[in-house]
C-alpha cells in the first residue's frame, strides 16, 4: 500500500473509532453551576464562583468573552477589577460591567493549539475585592452566562440569615 493510501485507512479508521464519541460530545449541551459563600441572604462581598463545562480544544477554554447575567436581585458594583475576577485562578484579561451584566475577557490562544477536543471545567470566580452582594431574600436566581452560541443556565441559590 502506498503512503496516502496508509494516511486514508488511518484516518477512516480513527474516524470510525472515535467519531461516534466526538459528535456525541460536540452534540452535548454545556452544563452549570454556581455558588456563594456566605449564601446568605443580603451577604456582601461574597465569592460567587461559576463553574462551566463544555467541549474545549487542549483545556482552552476557547474564545471569548464569557457574558455574565446576574439576576436583577444581586447586588453588583459599578466597576469591577480585573484582577478581583478569576480565570481558573488567574485574572481575568478583561472586565466590563453594565448593569446585572458583567463581561468576562480572556487572554488570546496560545500560538500552537493541539487537536484535542475533550470536555473541560472553567471556572469563573468572583473574589471579595468584586464587591458583589446576595439578593436580601433567600430563594433560588437564575444565572446565565453567554460565549458565543453557548448558553449556560444555572441556579443561585440563596439561604435565609
Amino acid at each position: 500500500m502506498r503512503r496516502s493510501s496508509l494516511k486514508l485507512v488511518a484516518i477512516v479508521g480513527f474516524l470510525t473509532v472515535f467519531g461516534d464519541g466526538l459528535a456525541a460530545a460536540s452534540a452535548a449541551p454545556p452544563a452549570a453551576s454556581v455558588s456563594a459563600a456566605p449564601p446568605t441572604a443580603g451577604a456582601r462581598p461574597v465569592v460567587l464562583t461559576v463553574r462551566l463545562r463544555y467541549g474545549m480544544t487542549c483545556r482552552y477554554p476557547g474564545p471569548g468573552p464569557f457574558v455574565v447575567v446576574f439576576p436583577a436581585q444581586v447586588r453588583l458594583p459599578e466597576t469591577i477589577a480585573r484582577a478581583a475576577v478569576l480565570v481558573d485562578g488567574r485574572p481575568a484579561f478583561t472586565v466590563r460591567t453594565s448593569s446585572d451584566v458583567v463581561t468576562v475577557g480572556l487572554p488570546p490562544p496560545p500560538e500552537v493549539l493541539c487537536q484535542s477536543f475533550a470536555f473541560g471545567t472553567l471556572t469563573l470566580t468572583f473574589t471579595r475585592a468584586a464587591n458583589l452582594g446576595n439578593p436580601t431574600r433567600a430563594g433560588s436566581y437564575p444565572l446565565v452566562v453567554r460565549r458565543q452560541r453557548d448558553r449556560f443556565h444555572a441556579s443561585l441559590d440563596v439561604v435565609p440569615r
